[in-house]
């Protein structure tokens, strides 16, 4: 960490990006963003980025797009948190939102983005968070390469591919 500030206001952001390190089940998820000012990874949750995500899409009453797979940005970052808890706001006056992300670290970090900025960062989360391992059509389990699932829902009385 660079920082120790507890509030850090990054500003407007050139790049807003979700992504996921690792192979399937074992992935770990991050916002990478870059701004005038400096570059940051937010290491979140899979249910945050996705819950993330969904709150976008909801607050800009926009639809789900498929988006190709993103790029990704240089591997250093001027600062680094983990997230405990995120936030979105809306400054009227600017005309843009604020996502806000609370670190483990007892830091605020506020990012600035425009609507389209936000949507398009909502669908490819959406889209980090869908690739990941294949979920069983009745449990929604996810299903490990390799290993026979033992589905709940079957009650022991059909056999299911892994």
């Amino acid at each position: 960490m660079t920082s120790r500030d507890p509030q850090l206001d990054l500003g407007p952001v050139r790049e807003l990006l979700a992504e996921s390190v690792g192979a399937p089940g074992q992935r770990y998820f991050r916002l990478r963003t870059e701004t005038d000012q400096a570059s940051a990874q937010l290491w979140v949750e899979k249910e945050q980025l996705y819950e993330l995500a969904l709150a976008i899409k909801q607050l800009l009453k926009t639809e789900v797009r498929t988006v190709p797979p993103g790029r990704t940005l240089n591997v250093g970052a001027d600062h680094e948190y983990k997230v405990a808890s995120l936030a979105i706001g809306y400054d009227q006056d600017q005309d843009r939102y604020m996502l806000l992300a609370n670190a483990v670290e007892d830091v605020a970090v506020a990012l600035w983005a425009g609507r389209a900025q936000l949507d398009a960062f909502a669908d490819q989360a959406l889209a980090v968070c869908a690739a990941g391992r294949p979920r069983c059509t009745l449990c929604a389990a996810p299903l490990n390469d390799g290993e026979q699932h033992v589905c709940p829902r079957s009650n022991g009385h059909h056999d299911l591919p892994s």
